[in-house]
């Protein structure tokens, strides 16, 4: 075999692997989208393990009412001067704000003496609401929405929720509803909720709000730039970048500390004084609870359940240290750069390695994307995909393995593919697949007839230069067989500027009739601006004379073995063609024959009279459509 055709097997080969990983690829983004999107989170999760900070973290302490300060306090609920205790204390040893992440539904008489606390020590409540499907029964007073004019579309809408005891209304709260994911895992949380029209911030936004109570208020805005989120909130308490959100209104939560980072401290520790007072110097507090019972537990990446009040813990540092992961707008650009650098390294492999060696080049690619997904995360804050790209390079690698094996395959969809630009595609597709042979193969049917001929064309090519009038025959054909094809017709042949057109009336579900009248017109109003004017020159001007008829005619196959064509004979093509040479005469662009004219009666056709055409024994009825309707 010569080196050229080696070429063109191997380069057939690859193309062919390229396309079959490519559908099976898509089919397996559309129906497995909840699997794969399971694997892209875990993958993620295993990034916040093994990339946590174990600095400790001072910034935001924890006071967990444990099951310690239970036991020494008392059961939960605890009173209502008892949290008004705690509060104070956290005051005193020099607390900047305090974040519950507790909820209070049930009036009491001590109210008062909490809020009274809490307005005092910067605190704020949390409240929760049902967007997933679970709806508590409604509890408490919803409060402290944001001051916007409308609840923007873009956030998840609860019904019920579970809020804190009318006496506590003047106090900021915060919403504490996770985005509970298919596996369990808490990753996401609404930035806001809306209810009754109203937007209600997440508890760290609204602690944001209430420490930075002087400054701007949040904003809602789309998110610019190549890696900006597709949304984003300025505002108080934001540093200079934006807390981006991806197209639900979500954040995502970073897990960039270790839980053994958190400075933890029992609530009975602090009630008695048995702590130093530095700790606590200008901190942020989030006061919850970690023991078991309470229901408030939650899968993360480093424990398969802990306490929530680390989801909020997770997102005020993230908010101190400008690492709130954002989803880039354009988010399909990184798996398409996986799959394009993944693809040039496979075709190197595959030009100078064996060919076993692409599953292991494959692996390598989808190890590398994943190292540098995690750097994006941990460095830079950017949440992309690795896992979409990757598993093309994996699949890629796979077909192209296998292509050697389908090479005889692509070479007959390569020979189809050349012989449709030239055929019908069922002759072409027939021929493909067949081995030459000297037998007639036709069919006789009825159909309808096109012919379509560019007058004083001849006369423009003689004196105008041949890239030129290539040109225009090149567009009229494109835009002939657009519109043919369109509308449910097959070009049959292409002789110079003159095109033949048919529709088979008995493989045409809907009026055949009705179809081809309009691909004459729309070929009329086409060629006004594809051809053109050659007054200049002193020609008569270019048009486009269309002839139509139906009846039975003969379509097939004819020649031997080595010289075949393909032919379309009979009554409508013949009387198509003589009707296109009188549109001139006739001073009418379409003319219709007596047969097809039959069906178009509501048109309300012109008739030109009986002639006697040339090849044609029966004089024959000629129609014109109408000028009007070819405008």
């Amino acid at each position: 075999m010569q080196i050229s055709s080696l070429l063109r097997s191997a380069k057939a080969s690859a193309i062919t692997a390229v396309l079959a990983s490519l559908v099976v690829w898509l089919f397996l983004l559309i129906g497995l989208a909840g699997p794969i999107d399971v694997l892209e989170e875990r993958a993620g999760d295993w990034v916040w393990r093994l990339a946590a900070s174990t600095d400790p973290e001072r910034r935001v302490v924890v006071v967990d009412i444990d099951e310690s300060s239970m036991q020494k306090l008392g059961a939960w609920p605890w009173t209502r001067d008892r949290l008004a205790q705690l509060s104070d204390a956290l005051a005193i040893r020099g607390t900047s704000l305090q974040v519950f992440d507790v909820v209070l539904p049930s009036p009491s008489d001590q109210d008062e003496r909490l809020v009274a606390s809490l307005q005092r020590n910067n605190g704020v409540l949390s409240q929760v609401f049902a967007i997933q499907g679970n709806s508590p029964a409604q509890q408490g007073q919803v409060s402290s929405h944001l001051d916007w004019p409308a609840c923007p579309g873009l956030f998840p809408v609860a019904d019920n929720y579970i809020a804190n005891a009318p006496a506590f209304a003047g106090l900021p709260a915060g919403h504490i509803t996770p985005i509970v994911a298919s596996d369990g895992s808490v990753r996401k949380q609404p930035a806001v909720i809306c209810h009754n029209n109203r937007a209600h911030a997440a508890l760290f936004l609204e602690a944001l709000r209430r420490e930075g109570a002087s400054s701007a208020p949040l904003s809602l805005s789309e998110g610019k730039g190549l890696f900006g989120a597709p949304w984003q909130i300025q505002g108080v308490g934001l540093s200079s970048r934006p807390l981006p959100l991806d197209s639900a209104g979500n954040v995502r939560i970073p897990w960039s500390v270790h839980p053994d980072a958190l400075a933890a401290i029992p609530a009975h520790r602090v009630l008695s004084g048995d702590v130093p007072a530095s700790l606590f110097q200008n901190a942020w507090v989030v006061i919850g609870s970690t023991a078991m019972g309470i229901n408030d537990r939650v899968a993360t990446p480093f424990s398969g359940i802990d306490a929530g009040l680390l989801v909020h813990a997770q997102l005020l540092v993230g908010v101190l240290d400008d690492r709130i992961p954002g989803v880039p707008r354009h988010q399909w650009l990184f798996p398409l750069a996986v799959i394009l650098l993944g693809g040039g390294v496979l075709a190197v492999v595959r030009l100078y390695r064996p060919v076993s060696s692409l599953i292991v080049a494959s692996v390598v690619v989808a190890a590398g994307a994943y190292v540098l997904k995690a750097i994006l995360l941990t460095r830079f804050a950017l949440w992309v995909e690795w896992l979409p790209g990757s598993l093309y390079i994996l699949m890629l690698a796979t077909a192209l393995s296998l292509a050697d094996h389908a090479r005889s395959l692509w070479e007959r969809d390569r020979i189809y593919a050349h012989l449709s630009s030239y055929l019908p595609a069922p002759v072409a597709a027939a021929l493909a697949v067949r081995d030459p042979s000297d037998a007639i193969d036709a069919t006789r049917s009825d159909v309808i007839a096109i012919y379509a001929d560019i007058r004083n064309f001849s006369a423009y090519c003689e004196i105008r230069p041949p890239e030129e009038t290539a040109a225009v025959i090149h567009a009229y054909i494109s835009v002939a067989t657009d519109i043919v094809e369109r509308q449910g017709g097959t070009i049959e042949s292409i002789q110079g500027d003159g095109i033949l057109a048919i529709w088979n009336q008995s493989q045409t579900s809907s009026d055949p009739a009705e179809k081809a009248l309009l691909a004459a017109r729309e070929l009329l109003r086409a060629s006004r601006d594809i051809l053109p004017d050659p007054d200049p020159d002193n020609l008569q001007s270019l048009a486009l004379g269309i002839g139509l008829e139906s009846g039975p005619a003969t379509v097939g196959s004819f020649g031997s073995a080595r010289r075949r064509t393909h032919l379309a004979m009979g009554r409508p093509v013949t009387v198509a063609v003589r009707l296109e040479k009188m549109t001139a005469e006739l001073a009418h662009p379409i003319l219709i024959g007596e047969n097809l004219a039959a069906y178009l009666g509501p048109h309300q056709l012109q008739s030109q009279g009986v002639f006697l055409l040339e090849g044609i024994v029966a004089p024959c009825h000629i129609y014109a459509y109408p000028l009007k309707n070819c405008v």
